[in-house]
């Protein structure tokens, strides 16, 4: 016995999250301060490693 599924139409309402913050001085500096923090914390992730293998390996 096996069970027939339908296809579900997607609703107009399920939009895939909100629509994007307007573009506003505000949101520019808010947007710059997460992209520079985001650098910071990529930079010490790729650098700390490559400086710990030094310091163990030299």
């Amino acid at each position: 016995m096996q069970k027939q599924l339908k296809e579900q139409e997607p609703k107009e309402e399920d939009n895939w999250g909100n629509p994007p913050a307007p573009d506003t001085p505000e949101n520019r500096k808010k947007a710059l301060k997460a992209q520079i923090i985001l650098g910071i914390f990529g930079f010490i992730g790729i650098l700390l490693p490559g400086i710990l293998y030094w310091i163990k390996f030299k």
